[in-house]
């Protein structure tokens, strides 16, 4: 059972490791065309969305920690009671940003972070098992 369970985990930690790897590609190559699209309609002027444009630039890395960015635009917004003011010093929204685009801006980023906690939680079964 131990051993079946120690498989599993190793498993699951390998393809988590792999998809991690994937989405971050995907993110900074098929979907940073409309996450950029998402960044010039939320970031304004002197903002830390507009800073970050400029400090990390237009590389690989640039464009991860730019699509992180607006990841948590998004995702810090709806906290309940300090969303609004984290949200506010990274960029504004003027009106309503399409649906579509929020969700390029979304989904890879998430599903990187659920297959980096996924391969976290298989090394700590990994471990304590062992």
């Amino acid at each position: 059972m131990i051993e079946k369970l120690t498989v599993i985990s190793a498993f699951l930690g390998i393809a988590s490791m792999i998809g991690g790897l994937l989405g971050i590609l995907f993110t900074v190559t098929v979907a940073f065309s409309r996450i950029r699209v998402v960044e010039a309609k939320i970031a304004e002027p002197g903002a830390y969305l507009d800073m970050t444009k400029t400090l990390w630039g237009d590389g690989p890395w640039g464009r991860w920690i730019r699509a992180m960015n607006v990841w948590s635009f998004f995702t810090y917004r709806n906290l309940p009671v300090i969303g609004s003011k984290v949200a506010s010093r990274m960029g504004e929204e003027d009106g309503a940003t399409p649906r579509h685009l929020k969700l390029w801006a979304l989904i890879p980023v998430t599903s990187t972070f659920a297959c980096a906690m996924i391969f976290t939680v298989s090394a700590i079964i990994m471990v304590i098992v062992e």
